[in-house]
């Protein structure tokens, strides 16, 4: 074959092969196309997608931070422990309910109704001390005056509960006037202290009476009256200072107190059975003045100091006013006691007296002295004697002492005769279960002074 023809057959050949060759390519690149296409439309809404997907990431992300911002928001945390705190009230679980509330005041210390709603649940398990006590910190936190009028109407409504069991006492009229000072209710507060006291007076017992009580509640109602100027306010006062008692065992401590508040009543409003024990009480304190240094004295052992008493123009008035029966206001007979530790006042028809307990009314006494208030002459002289019991020193009466003594006209012996004069005498009883020891001493202190027991 010659040389040109195999160049023609590796032609054909090599363009067979260049044909196979470029057909395909052609081929490959037209589906690249369409690919790329499809790939870009494919990717495009995958981006769109994305997109989509992160707004909404983006919205919920927002959403969810928001949300955490408005729920933790304080009034809307207020408003949900306000409203669990009802829902548990209405369902009577009051523990809850106050936990409740508490939450309520820990996100704000200054809710009206948090504190209105708490005091609520507490009066509602009838825990009236812990609503008061709520109510209370309310208007110092708040100066709510609706909260500081629930206050006081919750001590009020105590004070009427009180009134309708018949249980007043004391701190009936107490809460009263805690209401009053407030300077609100005065009008409801105003009455039921009139109530209060008129049932507390009623109730009152002569036996026990509590006059230490009685003494701060009289001041605490002047007290009252100067601060409010209720007008309401001078009938209590006046009514309260009198004790509408037969007899009433009145300590000695407690004289002043008791003639305090029957002086300042009876500025208010006079009143003439007041006056009389008024001045039943100024005579009371008369005597218990003149013999205050005697039974000093006497607790010593001095007795040497009675003869000086006997024959004082005091002591003389007194004697002569109950021989004469003339004495006011102290009542006695022949052998008149005094003492310390109380007096006995009576009142009867719009007249008062008074009397001291002798030594076996009040075997507990520091000491008793009787006045001989007898008629009794000596050679025509009256006799002065007064009579010494100081106090017993074991738990038994006996052995009781006695001690007498007399200034009187008697017969005195000396040397060579007898001769009447005035001389003192100092008796000594001695009183057992057995019976009476006496040891007397004639012309005690003088120059013929003698002495005799039998």
């Amino acid at each position: 074959m010659k040389n040109s023809d195999k160049e023609m057959v590796h032609k054909k050949k090599r363009k067979k092969k260049n044909d196979l060759k470029s057909k395909p390519h052609g081929r490959k690149r037209e589906m690249s196309r369409a690919e790329k296409k499809r790939r870009r439309q494919k990717a495009r809404k995958r981006i769109v997608m994305l997109q989509r997907l992160f707004a909404a990431c983006l919205i919920l992300a927002v959403l969810g931070v928001g949300g955490y911002f408005v729920w933790n928001i304080p009034s809307i945390q207020l408003n949900l422990k306000l409203g669990a705190g009802k829902e548990y009230t209405q369902e009577a679980a009051y523990e809850e309910a106050i936990e409740a509330y508490e939450s309520a005041l820990e996100i704000d210390s200054t809710s009206v109704e948090a504190y209105r709603c708490m005091a609520g649940a507490y009066l509602d398990i009838e825990d009236e001390s812990h609503a008061k006590q709520i109510l209370l910190d309310g208007w110092n936190n708040t100066q709510d005056e609706s909260l500081h009028q629930y206050y006081c109407t919750v001590i009020l409504n105590e004070a009427v509960e009180e009134l309708n069991n018949d249980t007043v006492n004391w701190d009936t009229v107490e809460k009263i006037a805690g209401v009053m000072e407030q300077g609100i209710l005065q009008d409801e507060a105003m009455q039921l202290m009139d109530t209060a006291c008129s049932r507390l007076m009623d109730s009152m017992d002569a036996e026990g009476f509590d006059f230490a009580s009685y003494g701060q509640m009289a001041d605490r109602l002047s007290s009252l009256y100067a601060s409010t100027g209720l007008e309401g306010m001078r009938k209590v006062i006046s009514e309260f200072g009198w004790l509408d008692m037969e007899e009433i065992r009145l300590p000695m401590e407690y004289v002043d107190t008791y003639l305090g508040i029957l002086e300042n009543a009876n500025a208010i409003t006079e009143m003439p059975e007041r006056s009389e024990m008024i001045a039943c009480l100024r005579k009371v304190k008369e005597i218990q003045a003149q013999f205050s240094e005697l039974f000093v004295q006497m607790d010593a052992g001095n007795y040497e100091a009675a003869k000086e008493f006997l024959v004082s123009e005091s002591y003389l008035q007194i004697r002569d006013a109950f021989i004469n029966n003339t004495m006011e206001y102290w009542d006695g007979m022949t052998y008149i006691p005094v003492s310390r530790e109380y007096v006995i006042l009576k009142q009867a028809d719009g007249k008062c007296s008074f009397e001291f307990p002798d030594f076996k009314e009040n075997e507990n006494t520091a000491g008793v002295l009787t006045v001989w208030g007898n008629e009794m002459l000596d050679n025509g002289v009256q006799r002065s004697s007064i009579t010494y019991e100081p106090a017993k020193e074991g738990e038994s009466y006996y052995p009781h002492t006695e001690y007498i003594i007399s200034y009187m006209c008697s017969n005195v012996q000396k040397k060579s005769s007898f001769d009447y004069e005035m001389n003192y005498h100092f008796e000594t009883r001695v009183l057992t279960e057995e019976g009476m020891t006496t040891t007397m001493i004639g012309d005690w202190g003088g120059p013929y002074q003698w002495q005799k027991t039998y």
